[in-house]
């Protein structure tokens, strides 16, 4: 039986004053649908303990087991808002005994002079009281286990939107906590955004009355992004006047996003069979002329030129794919000799009697996989020969942080360079507008930035920068550079504004470093951190492990870092881990300068890092095992004398630092052999 199910219609009488058959009849044209006669007090509160349809219990003064008293006592034990009422003899009326009753809880006092009519609507009173408490009691036990127990942000506020009542839920606000108080005094530090549009819907569902039913909401930003859903009632009580308002908000950030990939999956496969349709129509053409060929003279040449090609098609099947599905990842064997990637793509392409100047280094190698360089150079090669005369020349050059590709052809006006980059634009009656889009999905997806411009002969031009790349040769490739004398790190320093007191311990027996610190970033116009470092005055290698760094934030940070000076502004290269995303590589080339930002997508991050300086230039390596050493990013800096060689940790969450753990270090300069 259930109490909200069952109604208490049923009325209890045990007594020999309540055995007349004329008070029973009465007692059923009223709110009672059953009277049970008991003849003892212990048979009636059986019967209460058994049913939940019990509204009523009607006693007479004595009882043959116990007193009416007893019985209203023990009533009140076993159902404390059970109503109890006493219907006497006339002659035992008497204010003592009335008083006795009333002290033990009875709800009404009658006795035979009063008739049955007055007794039944007594009962109906009481009945319907009791009724509409223990309704009332049931909804709060549940809208207590609610709050308590089922993990689901629901609450109440007031008219000032000050919570009331509010649920404990994991990762939230205590509720000892926020009781009394609003969202804006709350939240209003850590999240004000979100705090002040939560205050100004309270107070509008509480003037207007007005609901508001499954709104989606997003606070922050990428991949620190929330959204939750929330529904709000106006809070009206009985006389019809607005108290407050109830609610619930729900956390549907993991929906969201499952939503947002399926779209992007669906996006993909659309982009996918485009790009496909795109980049196979030249090897295909290709294919086909050279099988034609093969066919009447049955040349060697003809059918390697047709498995050559064959060849190709599976490798743009492969590229495409890595681009649809953002799957390319840092190259599995170490750096790729861009020269020979910027050649090979050219090889295969039908070129007519165009020309390419690869005017590339030839140390050039680039930390990323085959699969996501070719199609930029493959597209950007093709964009020229199909637009331009069939003797263009194509260039490839080194940049700074990056290379470009530029042509003699007839160049795109200014007013088309974003357009061009956009899937589907063309200008070309039969041409599909995807190669561009191509190339600009590859800079967004690795954070590379593609800028266009115009050739000196007039054609177009292509900058791809802040790209991983090594231009000049490392110190490990050249034979006039030797280390030399080992150096010690002696200095510590709180680099930018800390808000917790950052700390360093060396122990010499285990050769390991200890270095905690907060700090908001070292990115952009950020540079907050702890540095443990020494200065050097020349050419200089550090080196080292991160074995261990506490997860406060996914972009928490502890490497190895080259910096200029030690002020806010100065210039920096830094390689080393981060929690959520791999090996971070930053830099800041020049003073006062944003500084920029790479996350290598590794299959396991290396725990091996090594930052040179040499000649100019600083090159950040990665190793598996400390022997050998990927050099996966090089930039001239300016610097001035000394420079500062050191240990960086930075947990990305100012006022609350991580601990990261430095094993192996080495600090070394580097001598040049006089020849």
């Amino acid at each position: 039986m259930s109490r909200l199910l069952d109604e208490p219609t049923v009325v209890v009488v045990v007594g020999e004053s309540v055995r007349e058959p004329a008070l029973r009849e009465t007692l059923l044209d009223g709110a009672a649908t059953e009277v049970l006669l008991e003849e003892t007090g212990a048979s009636a509160l059986e019967t209460i303990d058994e049913r939940e349809d019990i509204g009523c219990v009607v006693t007479d003064r004595s009882l043959s087991d116990t007193t009416g008293i007893d019985l209203c006592r023990r009533v009140e034990q076993l159902e404390a808002d059970l109503p109890v009422v006493f219907y006497v003899d006339e002659h035992e009326e008497g204010h003592e005994v009335a008083r006795q009753a009333l002290n033990a809880g009875v709800s009404g006092y009658y006795t035979r002079s009063d008739s049955a009519e007055t007794v039944r609507r007594a009962v109906d009173d009481v009945i319907d009281t009791y009724s509409r408490r223990r309704e009332a009691a049931e909804e709060s036990e549940i809208f207590t286990t609610l709050l308590e127990e089922i993990e689901t942000n629901v609450y109440v506020k007031d008219r000032e939107g000050r919570y009331v009542r509010v649920a404990s839920v994991p990762d939230n606000v205590d509720p000892a906590d926020a009781i009394g108080k609003t969202d804006v005094e709350i939240y209003g530090d850590a999240n004000p955004e979100m705090a002040r549009k939560t205050y100004e819907d309270d107070v509008r569902v509480v003037e207007t009355g007005e609901p508001i039913y499954d709104r989606d909401e997003q606070y922050g930003d990428g991949k620190t992004a929330y959204a939750m859903r929330t529904t709000k009632v106006p809070w009206v009580g009985d006389d019809g006047t607005t108290k407050g308002l109830v609610g619930m908000t729900v956390d549907i950030t993991e929906f969201k996003r499952t939503e947002l990939e399926l779209e992007i999956l669906r996006d993909q496969f659309e982009k996918f069979s485009t790009n496909v349709r795109h980049d196979l129509k030249n090897p295909l053409q290709v294919a086909m002329g050279h099988l034609q060929l093969a066919r009447t003279s049955g040349a060697d040449e003809s059918f390697d030129a047709v498995q050559e090609s064959l060849e190709r098609i599976e490798e743009i099947v492969t590229d495409l794919e890595s681009i649809a599905k953002d799957l390319s990842s840092a190259p599995e064997r170490g750096a790729n000799e861009l020269v020979e990637i910027a050649d090979s793509v050219w090889n295969v392409l039908y070129t007519r009697d165009a020309t390419l100047e690869n005017e590339l280094p030839p140390a050039a190698t680039v930390y990323t996989a085959k699969e996501t360089i070719r199609p930029v150079f493959e597209n950007l090669f093709k964009n020229a020969i199909d637009h331009g005369e069939s003797d263009v020349t194509v260039r490839v050059g080194p940049l700074e942080d990056g290379f470009y590709v530029e042509d003699t052809g007839p160049g795109i006006p200014e007013s088309e360079r974003e357009s061009v980059l956009q899937a589907g634009y063309t200008t070309e009656s039969d041409g599909s507008g995807m190669g561009l889009s191509i190339v600009s999905d590859v800079c967004v997806q690795r954070g590379w930035s593609l800028e266009i411009g115009e050739s000196s002969e007039g054609g177009a031009r292509f900058e791809i920068t802040n790209s991983p790349m090594v231009l000049e040769p490392i110190a490990d490739d050249r034979s006039d550079v030797h280390a030399d004398r080992a150096l010690e790190l002696t200095d510590e320093i709180e680099v930018g504004t800390l808000q917790t007191e950052g700390k360093a311990e060396y122990d010499p027996i285990t050769d390991r470093w200890s270095v905690s610190a907060d700090g908001t970033n070292i990115w952009r116009h950020w540079n907050d951190f702890y540095f443990v470092h020494t200065p050097v005055d020349g050419p200089v290698s550090i080196r080292g492990r991160v074995t261990d760094i506490e997860e406060v934030d996914a972009f928490s940070k502890a490497g190895f870092m080259i910096r200029d000076e030690l002020e806010d502004a100065s210039t920096y290269g830094f390689v080393g881990a981060t929690p959520g995303f791999g090996t971070e590589v930053l830099w800041r080339t020049q003073r006062g300068e944003d500084g920029t930002s790479q996350q290598l997508r590794e299959e396991s991050r290396s725990e091996w890092f090594r930052v040179d300086l040499l000649d100019g230039y600083v090159t950040c390596f990665v190793s598996q095992d400390g022997q050998e050493w990927t050099a996966i990013d090089q930039r001239r800096i300016e610097q001035t004398t000394p420079i500062h060689v050191g240990l960086v940790v930075c947990s990305v969450v100012s006022g609350q630092p991580c601990e990261a753990t430095f094993e192996d270090v080495t600090v070394v300069e580097l001598e040049r052999t006089v020849e």
